[in-house]
């Protein structure tokens, strides 16, 4: 069985979905 590790995970892709990932991966934070 597979283990990931997420720092961030975002639901929902609108506008705030979107701002929450843009902003986490520009910390370097890793989504999913």
């Amino acid at each position: 069985m597979f283990s990931n590790k997420y720092d961030v995970i975002v639901v929902g892709a609108g506008h705030a979905g979107s701002e929450a990932a843009a902003a986490a991966a520009n910390m370097g934070a890793k989504l999913f």
